[in-house]
């Protein structure tokens, strides 16, 4: 599958699961995990060929840097990891308790992530080399620290909430979906940990071409999209049910 088809599905998923949930945008225990899908939706969206040949074009002209479209794409991923563990915590704790969590060990580091994430990006190489695949743009001593940042960050934002789903996936009845999530947060680590290896072995970046990051991140944000209309349908069903 070429990069233009899977783009087109993992956008066509995300597009699919917004419309079965888009009633959710109103209810509080589900809206994190719509937000979630919304933003791995605009953010492979920005990160693409067609992104940057229009909206970077646009942002360049206004900006004078290069590949912007992207960095905000990236800001949207570390919002959508984030609304990931709330998602995940807000069905183990209490309010108070999910406040204080994501408060301590996601939005602190969350929100200083993305100033640091502008000043490497700025600074180096990504602002000033265009490509139409952000993945191709040679790599720097600061694009290389964008990199460490950005995926250090992913990495440690999913995981913290893979271990919410790997006790969520303990009740039967969350097991099925909660399994699927974790092979989506599982999929975005791998496009993670591969960026960063690339990164710094420019040959490996050579032969890599983002190829392999583009895959494992798509399947993240499709991952993610699935479940979660399919999540919805079946509490959907049970309230249809409830109410006859």
């Amino acid at each position: 599958m070429g990069l233009g088809a899977l783009i087109t599905v993992t956008l066509a998923c995300v597009a699919w699961s917004l419309w079965i949930r888009r009633v959710t945008w109103g209810c509080r225990w589900e809206i994190a995990a719509t937000l979630n899908i919304a933003l791995q939706g605009a953010a492979v969206f920005l990160m693409s060929p067609l992104a940057s040949e229009t909206v970077g074009q646009w942002l360049h002209s206004l900006t004078g840097m290069w590949n912007l479209e992207d960095y905000i794409g990236h800001d949207c991923y570390v919002v959508a990891a984030s609304a990931i563990v709330y998602n995940a915590l807000g069905r183990l704790q209490d309010d108070n308790a999910t406040q204080a969590a994501f408060r301590q060990y996601v939005e602190r580091p969350a929100t200083l992530c993305i100033p640091l994430l502008l000043a490497t990006f700025s600074m180096g190489n990504g602002a000033k080399i265009y490509r139409d695949d952000f993945f191709t743009v040679p790599t720097d001593f600061w694009l290389s620290a964008y990199w460490l940042l950005l995926c250090g960050t992913l990495i440690y934002l999913l995981g913290y909430g893979s271990r919410a789903l790997l006790i969520l996936r303990r009740d039967p009845r969350s097991r099925r979906i909660a399994n699927v999530y974790l092979a989506a947060s599982a999929s975005g680590i791998t496009a993670c940990a591969i960026r960063i290896i690339t990164a710094y072995v420019p040959r490996l970046q050579e032969l890599e071409g983002g190829t392999l990051v583009w895959l494992f991140a798509c399947s993240c944000g499709a991952g993610f999209a699935l479940a979660a209309a399919h999540s919805w349908r079946i509490k959907t069903k049970w309230f249809t049910r409830a109410a006859r």
